[in-house]
Protein backbone atom coordinates (compact mmCIF):
# COMPACT_ATOMS: atom_id res chain seq x y z
CA UNK A 1 0.00 0.00 0.00
CA UNK A 2 1.49 3.29 -1.25
CA UNK A 3 2.13 5.84 1.55
CA UNK A 4 -0.54 8.40 -0.12
CA UNK A 5 -3.51 5.77 0.52
CA UNK A 6 -2.59 5.14 3.86
CA UNK A 7 -5.41 7.91 4.88
CA UNK A 8 -7.97 5.33 3.11
CA UNK A 9 -6.58 2.55 5.20
CA UNK A 10 -6.69 3.86 8.27
CA UNK A 11 -10.58 4.92 8.06
CA UNK A 12 -11.57 1.32 6.89
CA UNK A 13 -9.07 0.22 10.12
CA UNK A 14 -10.86 2.91 12.79
CA UNK A 15 -14.70 1.49 11.87
CA UNK A 16 -13.91 -1.95 10.50
CA UNK A 17 -10.33 -3.93 11.69
CA UNK A 18 -9.97 -2.16 15.27
CA UNK A 19 -13.46 -2.22 15.84
CA UNK A 20 -13.19 -6.23 15.56
CA UNK A 21 -10.19 -6.44 18.24
CA UNK A 22 -10.16 -3.12 19.71
CA UNK A 23 -10.72 -4.55 23.35
CA UNK A 24 -9.79 -7.93 23.02
CA UNK A 25 -7.03 -8.93 25.87
CA UNK A 26 -4.33 -11.43 26.73
CA UNK A 27 -4.07 -14.75 24.97
CA UNK A 28 -7.35 -14.70 23.34
CA UNK A 29 -6.39 -11.96 21.30
CA UNK A 30 -6.49 -13.53 17.96
CA UNK A 31 -9.60 -15.28 18.30
CA UNK A 32 -11.30 -12.68 19.84
CA UNK A 33 -10.63 -10.34 16.87
CA UNK A 34 -12.77 -12.27 14.71
CA UNK A 35 -15.71 -13.31 17.02
CA UNK A 36 -16.52 -9.79 18.74
CA UNK A 37 -17.73 -6.48 17.77
CA UNK A 38 -15.53 -3.28 19.22
CA UNK A 39 -18.63 -2.59 21.83
CA UNK A 40 -19.13 -5.94 22.96
CA UNK A 41 -15.08 -6.40 23.52
CA UNK A 42 -14.74 -3.07 24.96
CA UNK A 43 -17.58 -3.73 26.92
CA UNK A 44 -15.88 -7.27 28.00
CA UNK A 45 -12.70 -5.81 28.63
CA UNK A 46 -14.82 -3.49 31.43
CA UNK A 47 -16.50 -5.93 32.63
CA UNK A 48 -13.30 -7.98 33.30
CA UNK A 49 -11.55 -5.32 34.95
CA UNK A 50 -14.51 -4.48 37.22
CA UNK A 51 -14.31 -7.80 38.35
CA UNK A 52 -11.14 -7.57 39.25
CA UNK A 53 -10.81 -4.81 41.40
CA UNK A 54 -13.77 -3.20 43.30
CA UNK A 55 -13.20 0.18 41.70
CA UNK A 56 -15.12 1.34 38.76
CA UNK A 57 -13.20 3.45 35.79
CA UNK A 58 -14.17 6.93 36.39
CA UNK A 59 -16.10 8.93 33.27
CA UNK A 60 -13.02 11.00 32.05
CA UNK A 61 -9.47 10.54 31.45
CA UNK A 62 -6.97 13.16 31.02
CA UNK A 63 -3.97 12.97 28.48
CA UNK A 64 -0.82 14.71 28.00
CA UNK A 65 0.76 13.79 24.45
CA UNK A 66 2.88 15.04 21.61
CA UNK A 67 1.22 16.09 18.70
CA UNK A 68 0.62 14.86 15.52
CA UNK A 69 0.94 11.31 17.61
CA UNK A 70 -2.63 9.09 17.24
CA UNK A 71 -5.04 9.01 14.56
CA UNK A 72 -8.02 10.54 16.20
CA UNK A 73 -10.73 8.61 15.86
CA UNK A 74 -9.43 6.12 18.22
CA UNK A 75 -9.83 8.48 20.82
CA UNK A 76 -13.80 8.81 19.17
CA UNK A 77 -13.83 4.83 19.63
CA UNK A 78 -12.82 4.67 22.92
CA UNK A 79 -15.22 7.13 24.44
CA UNK A 80 -18.18 5.90 22.31
CA UNK A 81 -17.42 2.06 23.90
CA UNK A 82 -16.21 3.20 27.04
CA UNK A 83 -18.18 6.19 28.20
CA UNK A 84 -15.47 7.35 29.45
CA UNK A 85 -14.54 11.09 27.88
CA UNK A 86 -10.80 12.27 27.01
CA UNK A 87 -9.68 15.47 27.37
CA UNK A 88 -6.70 15.07 24.99
CA UNK A 89 -3.54 18.26 25.44
CA UNK A 90 -0.65 17.53 23.21
CA UNK A 91 2.63 19.48 23.56
CA UNK A 92 5.38 20.37 21.24
CA UNK A 93 9.08 19.52 22.79
CA UNK A 94 10.25 17.87 26.23
CA UNK A 95 10.96 20.99 27.96
CA UNK A 96 7.47 22.18 27.17
CA UNK A 97 6.11 18.99 29.26
CA UNK A 98 8.79 19.12 32.28
CA UNK A 99 7.54 22.85 32.79
CA UNK A 100 3.93 21.97 32.54
CA UNK A 101 4.04 18.25 34.67
CA UNK A 102 6.74 18.89 36.88
CA UNK A 103 5.68 21.31 39.18
CA UNK A 104 3.14 18.66 39.72
CA UNK A 105 -0.33 20.14 39.49
CA UNK A 106 -0.60 19.52 35.74
CA UNK A 107 -4.43 18.25 36.60
CA UNK A 108 -3.51 15.21 33.73
CA UNK A 109 -4.03 11.35 34.27
CA UNK A 110 -1.81 9.74 31.61
CA UNK A 111 1.42 11.98 30.39
CA UNK A 112 3.69 10.88 27.66
CA UNK A 113 7.64 10.87 28.62
CA UNK A 114 10.48 10.10 26.61
CA UNK A 115 12.82 6.95 28.04
CA UNK A 116 15.73 9.11 29.72
CA UNK A 117 13.24 11.71 31.34
CA UNK A 118 11.30 8.75 33.34
CA UNK A 119 13.87 8.04 36.41
CA UNK A 120 13.47 12.21 36.78
CA UNK A 121 10.17 11.79 36.95
CA UNK A 122 10.35 8.90 39.18
CA UNK A 123 13.26 10.81 41.66
CA UNK A 124 10.64 13.57 41.62
CA UNK A 125 7.95 11.58 42.91
CA UNK A 126 5.91 12.30 40.11
CA UNK A 127 4.89 9.16 38.94
CA UNK A 128 2.24 6.44 39.92
CA UNK A 129 3.28 2.58 40.02
CA UNK A 130 1.62 1.23 37.34
CA UNK A 131 -1.22 -1.65 38.28
CA UNK A 132 -0.54 -4.77 36.44
CA UNK A 133 -3.87 -6.32 36.94
CA UNK A 134 -5.37 -3.13 35.31
CA UNK A 135 -2.78 -3.68 31.99
CA UNK A 136 -3.43 -7.30 30.85
CA UNK A 137 -2.65 -6.48 27.39
CA UNK A 138 1.08 -5.98 28.38
CA UNK A 139 1.01 -9.63 27.12
CA UNK A 140 1.68 -8.28 23.44
CA UNK A 141 4.84 -6.46 23.92
CA UNK A 142 7.81 -7.59 22.69
CA UNK A 143 10.34 -9.12 25.13
CA UNK A 144 13.00 -6.21 24.45
CA UNK A 145 10.71 -3.38 25.87
CA UNK A 146 9.63 -5.33 29.13
CA UNK A 147 12.84 -4.36 31.01
CA UNK A 148 13.96 -1.00 29.92
CA UNK A 149 17.06 0.37 31.73
CA UNK A 150 15.20 3.54 32.13
CA UNK A 151 12.74 2.06 33.98
CA UNK A 152 12.88 -1.94 34.60
CA UNK A 153 9.83 -4.26 34.86
CA UNK A 154 8.04 -0.74 33.46
CA UNK A 155 7.12 -0.45 37.02
CA UNK A 156 6.17 2.97 35.70
CA UNK A 157 5.55 3.21 32.35
CA UNK A 158 4.71 1.60 29.09
CA UNK A 159 6.16 1.90 25.91
CA UNK A 160 4.21 3.45 23.31
CA UNK A 161 5.74 3.97 20.00
CA UNK A 162 9.65 4.06 19.38
CA UNK A 163 11.62 6.10 16.31
CA UNK A 164 14.31 8.48 15.14
CA UNK A 165 15.12 11.97 15.06
CA UNK A 166 17.00 12.43 11.58
CA UNK A 167 16.63 14.94 8.86
CA UNK A 168 13.69 15.80 6.90
CA UNK A 169 14.07 17.35 3.23
CA UNK A 170 12.89 18.17 0.02
CA UNK A 171 14.86 15.95 -2.84
CA UNK A 172 13.34 17.90 -5.50
CA UNK A 173 14.76 21.18 -3.99
CA UNK A 174 17.80 19.81 -2.40
CA UNK A 175 20.17 19.38 -5.29
CA UNK A 176 22.77 17.25 -3.29
CA UNK A 177 21.24 14.32 -1.02
CA UNK A 178 20.93 14.67 2.12
CA UNK A 179 23.24 12.19 4.11
CA UNK A 180 24.92 13.89 7.05
CA UNK A 181 24.61 15.96 9.77
CA UNK A 182 27.25 17.98 8.11
CA UNK A 183 24.30 18.84 5.26
CA UNK A 184 22.81 20.51 8.61
CA UNK A 185 25.50 22.63 10.50
CA UNK A 186 28.12 23.60 7.75
CA UNK A 187 27.37 26.90 7.07
CA UNK A 188 28.84 26.69 2.94
CA UNK A 189 26.21 23.83 2.53
CA UNK A 190 23.63 25.26 4.41
CA UNK A 191 23.42 28.87 3.26
CA UNK A 192 22.16 27.50 -0.19
CA UNK A 193 18.34 27.08 1.71
CA UNK A 194 18.60 30.28 4.29
CA UNK A 195 15.86 30.69 5.77
CA UNK A 196 14.00 27.40 5.06
CA UNK A 197 15.64 25.18 7.32
CA UNK A 198 14.48 24.23 10.70
CA UNK A 199 15.99 22.68 13.83
CA UNK A 200 14.13 20.91 16.54
CA UNK A 201 12.63 23.17 19.60
CA UNK A 202 14.40 20.75 21.84
CA UNK A 203 17.37 21.58 23.92
CA UNK A 204 18.43 17.67 24.39
CA UNK A 205 17.36 16.68 20.50
CA UNK A 206 19.08 20.02 18.63
CA UNK A 207 22.49 20.01 21.54
CA UNK A 208 22.93 16.18 20.69
CA UNK A 209 22.67 16.64 16.78
CA UNK A 210 25.59 19.12 17.32
CA UNK A 211 27.52 16.77 19.17
CA UNK A 212 26.76 13.56 16.68
CA UNK A 213 28.07 16.00 13.87
CA UNK A 214 31.23 16.89 15.67
CA UNK A 215 31.64 13.15 16.53
CA UNK A 216 30.62 12.80 20.32
CA UNK A 217 28.07 10.88 21.76
CA UNK A 218 24.70 12.69 22.12
CA UNK A 219 25.26 12.52 25.82
CA UNK A 220 28.60 13.94 26.19
CA UNK A 221 29.08 16.52 28.76
CA UNK A 222 32.85 17.74 28.88
CA UNK A 223 32.50 21.28 28.70
CA UNK A 224 34.62 21.34 26.02
CA UNK A 225 32.32 19.76 23.71
CA UNK A 226 29.15 21.55 24.79
CA UNK A 227 30.86 24.65 24.54
CA UNK A 228 31.99 23.03 20.36
CA UNK A 229 28.52 22.43 20.14
CA UNK A 230 27.56 25.32 20.69
CA UNK A 231 29.88 27.46 18.44
CA UNK A 232 28.34 25.24 15.57
CA UNK A 233 24.94 25.87 16.57
CA UNK A 234 25.42 29.63 16.66
CA UNK A 235 27.16 29.45 13.44
CA UNK A 236 24.33 27.97 11.58
CA UNK A 237 21.20 29.69 13.55
CA UNK A 238 21.77 32.66 11.03
CA UNK A 239 20.45 30.78 8.50
CA UNK A 240 17.60 28.84 10.34
CA UNK A 241 13.84 29.68 9.67
CA UNK A 242 13.00 28.67 13.62
CA UNK A 243 13.07 26.12 16.20
CA UNK A 244 9.97 24.29 16.07
CA UNK A 245 7.95 21.38 16.44
CA UNK A 246 5.87 18.91 14.55
CA UNK A 247 2.54 21.60 14.07
CA UNK A 248 5.03 23.67 11.48
CA UNK A 249 7.54 21.42 9.88
CA UNK A 250 4.98 19.04 8.79
CA UNK A 251 2.77 21.37 7.20
CA UNK A 252 6.28 23.23 6.63
CA UNK A 253 7.76 20.22 4.19
CA UNK A 254 4.41 19.13 2.67
CA UNK A 255 4.06 22.73 1.48
CA UNK A 256 8.14 23.34 0.43
CA UNK A 257 8.14 26.50 3.12
CA UNK A 258 10.73 24.40 4.58
CA UNK A 259 13.50 22.43 2.63
CA UNK A 260 15.48 20.58 5.25
CA UNK A 261 14.17 19.74 9.17
CA UNK A 262 15.51 18.29 11.95
CA UNK A 263 12.65 16.40 12.55
CA UNK A 264 10.88 13.10 14.12
CA UNK A 265 10.99 10.34 11.31
CA UNK A 266 7.05 9.72 11.48
CA UNK A 267 6.29 13.52 11.22
CA UNK A 268 8.27 13.42 7.59
CA UNK A 269 6.28 10.38 6.65
CA UNK A 270 2.74 12.46 7.06
CA UNK A 271 4.27 15.38 5.09
CA UNK A 272 5.51 12.98 2.54
CA UNK A 273 1.55 12.14 2.24
CA UNK A 274 0.86 15.83 0.87
CA UNK A 275 4.38 15.66 -0.96
CA UNK A 276 6.25 12.98 -2.69
CA UNK A 277 9.33 14.85 -2.68
CA UNK A 278 10.03 14.95 1.14
CA UNK A 279 12.71 12.61 2.27
CA UNK A 280 13.59 11.36 5.54
CA UNK A 281 17.49 10.63 6.29
CA UNK A 282 19.11 8.77 9.21
CA UNK A 283 22.21 11.06 9.43
CA UNK A 284 25.62 8.83 8.64
CA UNK A 285 26.77 9.45 12.14
CA UNK A 286 23.94 8.49 13.58
CA UNK A 287 21.29 10.49 15.35
CA UNK A 288 18.77 9.75 18.66
CA UNK A 289 16.77 6.70 19.18
CA UNK A 290 13.98 7.32 21.30
CA UNK A 291 11.03 5.31 23.36
CA UNK A 292 7.74 7.37 24.20
CA UNK A 293 5.91 5.38 27.06
CA UNK A 294 2.54 6.18 28.31
CA UNK A 295 2.82 6.81 32.54
CA UNK A 296 0.36 7.95 35.07
CA UNK A 297 0.56 10.57 37.57
CA UNK A 298 0.50 9.63 40.90
CA UNK A 299 -2.13 12.46 41.95
CA UNK A 300 -4.06 11.65 38.59
CA UNK A 301 -7.43 12.12 39.31
CA UNK A 302 -8.69 9.34 37.42
CA UNK A 303 -6.67 6.58 37.90
CA UNK A 304 -8.64 3.81 36.73
CA UNK A 305 -9.63 5.78 33.44
CA UNK A 306 -6.21 5.83 32.83
CA UNK A 307 -5.03 2.95 32.90
CA UNK A 308 -8.09 1.24 30.92
CA UNK A 309 -7.03 3.94 28.42
CA UNK A 310 -3.29 2.68 28.54
CA UNK A 311 -4.75 -0.54 27.99
CA UNK A 312 -6.97 0.12 25.12
CA UNK A 313 -4.03 1.33 23.52
CA UNK A 314 -2.17 -1.43 23.49
CA UNK A 315 -4.94 -3.78 21.81
CA UNK A 316 -2.43 -5.28 18.64
CA UNK A 317 -4.66 -3.72 16.38
CA UNK A 318 -4.76 -0.28 17.85
CA UNK A 319 -1.20 -0.13 18.05
CA UNK A 320 -0.78 -0.97 14.43
CA UNK A 321 -3.35 1.51 13.51
CA UNK A 322 -1.29 4.26 15.04
CA UNK A 323 1.79 3.16 13.33
CA UNK A 324 0.25 3.06 9.46
CA UNK A 325 -0.78 6.60 10.21
CA UNK A 326 1.91 7.87 12.14
CA UNK A 327 4.03 6.06 10.27
CA UNK A 328 6.30 5.07 13.93
CA UNK A 329 7.18 1.46 15.02
CA UNK A 330 5.85 0.40 17.66
CA UNK A 331 6.56 -2.31 20.48
CA UNK A 332 3.83 -4.89 20.01
CA UNK A 333 4.74 -8.02 18.69
CA UNK A 334 1.40 -9.30 18.06
CA UNK A 335 0.59 -5.76 15.99
CA UNK A 336 3.63 -6.91 13.37
CA UNK A 337 0.37 -8.73 11.20
CA UNK A 338 -1.49 -5.55 11.11
CA UNK A 339 1.15 -3.11 9.69
CA UNK A 340 1.59 -2.03 6.12
CA UNK A 341 3.91 -3.52 4.25
CA UNK A 342 5.53 -0.24 3.41
CA UNK A 343 5.82 0.69 7.46
CA UNK A 344 7.12 -2.60 8.23
CA UNK A 345 10.06 -3.13 5.30
CA UNK A 346 10.90 1.16 5.43
CA UNK A 347 14.63 1.08 6.89
CA UNK A 348 13.33 4.63 7.70
CA UNK A 349 11.07 3.70 10.38
CA UNK A 350 12.19 0.01 10.97
CA UNK A 351 16.04 0.59 10.60
CA UNK A 352 18.62 -2.01 9.26
CA UNK A 353 21.19 -3.53 11.82
CA UNK A 354 23.98 -1.68 10.49
CA UNK A 355 22.15 1.86 10.76
CA UNK A 356 19.89 0.39 14.28
CA UNK A 357 24.29 0.42 15.91
CA UNK A 358 24.65 4.00 14.87
CA UNK A 359 21.88 5.12 16.96
CA UNK A 360 21.48 6.29 20.62
CA UNK A 361 18.68 6.55 23.14
CA UNK A 362 19.87 9.75 25.56
CA UNK A 363 20.99 9.00 29.06
CA UNK A 364 18.67 10.41 32.36
CA UNK A 365 21.12 13.80 33.64
CA UNK A 366 21.18 14.58 37.13
CA UNK A 367 20.31 18.39 38.06
CA UNK A 368 23.95 19.49 37.53
CA UNK A 369 24.39 18.01 34.31
CA UNK A 370 20.88 19.04 33.43
CA UNK A 371 22.26 22.76 33.97
CA UNK A 372 24.70 22.21 31.50
CA UNK A 373 23.11 21.49 28.67
CA UNK A 374 20.54 24.36 29.87
CA UNK A 375 23.47 27.45 29.84
CA UNK A 376 24.42 25.71 26.04
CA UNK A 377 20.48 26.53 25.40
CA UNK A 378 19.58 29.44 27.00
CA UNK A 379 23.34 30.76 24.52
CA UNK A 380 22.13 30.01 22.00
CA UNK A 381 18.36 30.74 21.61
CA UNK A 382 18.25 33.13 24.14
Amino acid sequence: MSKSSRRDFVKMAATGVVGAAVGAVGGNYYGAQTAVTQEESLRAQLEDLKKKIPVQPESEVRVYTWSEYIKEELIDVFKMNTGINVIYDTYESTDEMRAKVTPGQSGYDVVMITDFMIPEFVELGLLAELDSRLLPNTVHLDEKFKNPSYDPDIKHSIPYLWGTTGIGWNSAKVTDPVASWADVFEPGRVQKYSKTVTMLDDMRETIGAALKYLGYSLNDLDDGHLNEAKQVLLAQKPYLAKYTGALEYIPGLAAERFMISHAYNGDVFVAQEDNPDVSYTIPEQGCTLWVDNMTVLKNAAHPVAAHAWINYIMDPTVMATISNSRYYANPNKDAIPFLNTDVADDPGIYPPPDVYAKLEIMKPVTPVELEKYQKVWLDVVG
